[in-house]
């Protein structure tokens, strides 16, 4: 994975629940209301660590709420989001999620002993799943697989003999890689492993990208979607569009909501 610019273009799961269709005011919006607390998790996430936006599946009870109810969910989402985002789960899910991504040149290359480790035991589990399937078997099936069991143990006594020499090759390798990618052109927007740095970005972008919502737009049908009058709104980011949607209620509530946390970050 090259480099690449991770221009984040939401608030991530704060407004990805309010800002679609709008919410209802309640004590808790994922019980009451249906909406799935991991999926919601997963997607503010995935929205800072893609600089993309993510929006969970929303439950009907949240699609038609009246304007009016919005401001308030979108704030009890925004509470739920800073709650989650001192928790460890998050913390944990957010590493992950950072290790994932970073590219594999990058990655801290693994000793010649850890890699032999791996491949031995990656063989015993290939043997351990062969002989289940030997145990599990009946006449023919039990000889196929008796037989097959037999050729795999003796490939894996052949490769044994040579399991060191291949995971020094594969160190040397991977330390060349990793030499080479770190002395190379740096990426000029690096993912963070600082989840506050990801959510400073994300508050920026948000704001930036939903200042000055037209929501006097028009908007028509156009082989079966609607699109904008004009045609400057259809390039407009996603944030936009969304707040666009949810209405001026919500996109208020988000961006005055965005503005104090980003404030309490610094």
């Amino acid at each position: 994975m090259g480099s690449r610019t991770r221009a984040v273009k939401s608030l991530g799961a704060l407004t990805l629940a309010a800002l679609v269709a709008g919410a209802a005011a309640a004590a808790d919006v994922f019980q009451d209301y249906g909406l799935d607390r991991q999926a919601w998790a997963d997607a503010f996430v995935n929205s800072l660590t893609d600089g993309s936006l993510y929006a969970p599946s929303l439950p009907p009870k949240l699609k038609s709420v009246p304007p009016a109810q919005r401001a308030a969910v979108v704030n009890a989402l925004g509470a739920a989001a800073k709650s989650f985002f001192d928790t460890p789960e998050f913390k944990a899910q957010y590493k992950t999620e950072y290790e994932a991504k970073r590219p594999d040149d990058l990655r801290p290359p693994r000793s010649a002993k850890e890699i032999a480790a791996g491949m031995r035991a990656e063989m015993q589990q290939g043997l351990a799943e062969m002989e289940e399937a030997v145990k599990s078997s009946q006449g023919d099936t039990r000889k196929q697989n008796e037989a097959a069991l037999a050729e795999m143990r003796a490939q894996v006594k052949e490769q044994l003999k040579t399991v060191d020499e291949a995971a020094a090759q594969q160190a040397a390798e991977e330390k060349a890689r990793y030499e080479e990618a770190k002395n190379g052109p740096p990426d000029p927007d690096p993912l963070s492993p600082d989840p506050k740095v990801s959510l400073k970005k994300s508050l920026k972008a948000f704001l930036d990208d939903t200042a000055g919502v037209d929501f006097a737009a028009q908007t028509t049908a156009e082989f079966g979607m609607r699109r904008f009058v004009k045609a400057d709104y259809e390039s407009k980011p996603k944030a936009w569009k969304r707040c666009y949607r949810g209405g001026r209620e919500a996109c208020g509530a988000a961006r005055a909501f965005a503005t104090n946390w980003l404030a309490e970050l610094k």
